[in-house]
């Protein structure tokens, strides 16, 4: 018992206590479920716009959408059991609450909301990711963080150049 006292002690010494552990690893947990969640949220929103959205250009977008936010959060999954970290089961209250805003639209209505959501959610992603790509604790969260960013802005790029509705 004195040797783990003496250990845990030497630890907090040196900077690798448990608590600051804690700290530093609920950062990049809070970014795995955030990830996960809106990996979730742009999943639903397209498999929304394959129904309901009336541009080709919107539609294509959408499943550009649910191909690459499936395989992102499949890979982020993966990551995340192997450090022992849940991933989101659904979209969070406020992405939900955008999904049922757009489910009462279609058309032209659904195309310009549903694009211009995208801009707005692509570019706080970017700005979640960019975050996590400097700042995270964990090296391999870190790097999944920086590999994905590029492909969230040529997302922001797309839906920025979708025609306007």
């Amino acid at each position: 018992m004195r040797m783990f006292v003496c250990l845990l002690l030497a630890a907090c010494l040196t900077g690798t206590c448990a608590a600051e552990s804690a700290r530093s690893s609920a950062a990049d947990t809070d970014f795995v479920r955030k990830a996960s969640s809106g990996n979730l949220s742009e999943i639903a929103l397209g498999k929304l716009a394959a129904d309901q959205a009336s541009s080709d250009d919107v539609k294509k977008y959408a499943a550009r959408m649910v191909a690459d936010h499936t395989d992102a959060n499949e890979k982020l999954g993966k990551l995340a059991g192997s450090k022992g970290i849940q991933i989101a089961a659904a979209p969070d209250a406020a992405q939900q609450q955008e999904i049922d805003r757009l489910k009462g639209l279609d058309g032209a209505a659904f195309d310009r909301a549903y694009s211009d959501l995208m801009v707005k959610s692509h570019k706080l992603t970017a700005g979640l990711y960019e975050l996590e790509a400097t700042k995270g604790e964990d090296t391999e969260i870190r790097a999944f963080a920086h590999d994905t960013l590029p492909v969230l802005r040529e997302h922001e790029k797309l839906a920025d150049s979708l025609p306007p509705f």
